[in-house]
């Protein structure tokens, strides 16, 4: 026979479990991500299921990515750009000619439990860290 707290005790933990795993509408939106000193916007689409397709604009360029939510990660990688052969390579990889196509570098993005969205990229560096936040949109000021 069960005590009435260990029941109690047990749905709690149920209720945060359920709640502490995002789904991918939790990263839908703009986010302004600080990465080396740069700032680079990322806007999030929830897609089907756990599937999510992003755009993220840095350098005055914008790169196509795709990706899927395992828990609370989210790992990306480029889309083929029309009429290019190679995938999208973010953060500044290096585009070497040569027949063989560079393997697609995965970005990911882990929403944290205070709202903010961290993660790691390869860079020409090696893998960089960054955090983000959510951009929000502007209160309209009353007249």
């Amino acid at each position: 026979m069960f005590n009435s707290t260990v029941i109690l005790a047990l749905l709690a933990a149920s209720i945060v479990s359920a709640q502490s795993k995002p789904t991918v509408a939790d990263f839908a939106g703009t986010w302004n991500i600080e990465l080396m000193s740069h700032q680079i916007a990322l806007v999030i689409e929830p897609q089907e299921g756990n599937k999510a397709t992003a755009t993220m604009m840095m350098m005055g360029r914008e790169v196509r990515l795709q990706g899927e939510l395992v828990d609370r990660t989210i790992t990306f990688v480029g889309v083929k750009g029309e009429g290019h052969g190679n995938a999208a390579s973010p953060a500044g990889a290096d585009q070497h000619s040569g027949s063989q196509a560079p393997a697609p570098r995965p970005i990911t993005v882990t929403l944290q439990e205070d709202g903010t969205i961290a993660g790691e990229m390869m860079t020409t560096g090696g893998p960089a860290k960054w955090t983000g936040e959510k951009l929000r949109s502007r209160k309209k000021p009353q007249q």
